[in-house]
């Protein structure tokens, strides 16, 4: 695929996940580990991970792209809303932290983009796939994790 292409699936799969976490759902359902595990599959495929003329510097790069893409999947995790409905199901909600948090996740991405280019890497821009792919699946185990201790029917979340 090409640069394009990886871009608008991107952007359609960003959109998706936007869209499905400002929704009320239920919380374990197997979404929640299938995207993030098709998007680091198409990623992985199509290497161009590190610069072969510089590999040190693009291996640092990608080190710190994947410490931001776990630190923003724990930060929305911890925007999320959680509740145990009436008949025990969990269920879970972004809120406008959630989407805030994405927001600034993508600028630390498109950050890391800039970096790269700054520091003349050329990248795949797979890279981007890979950085969804994980910073969802941090985002998903923490929600899981969460929800396990929510016991009332109470809303479970540090931001409403």
């Amino acid at each position: 695929m090409n640069t394009a292409d990886n871009v608008l699936i991107a952007l359609a799969v960003l959109g998706l996940v936007l869209y499905r976490q400002l929704r009320a759902r239920p919380v374990g359902e197997r979404q929640l580990y299938t995207v993030p595990a098709v998007l680091a599959v198409i990623g992985l495929a199509q290497g161009g991970l590190l610069d072969a003329a510089h590999p040190a510097l693009s291996a640092a790069l990608l080190a710190g792209e994947a410490v931001a893409a776990v630190a923003f999947g724990a930060l929305r995790a911890v925007t999320v809303r959680l509740w145990r409905e009436s008949d025990g199901g969990l269920w879970r909600r972004g809120t406008g932290w959630t989407v805030a948090a994405w927001l600034v996740s993508i600028l630390s991405r498109v950050g890391f983009i800039a970096a790269g280019h700054a520091l003349g890497l050329k990248l795949g821009s797979n890279l981007f796939l890979l950085f969804l792919a994980l910073t969802l699946i941090v985002q998903n185990l923490l929600v899981v994790w969460r929800g396990r201790r929510v016991t009332g029917t109470a809303p479970a979340s540090v931001a409403s």
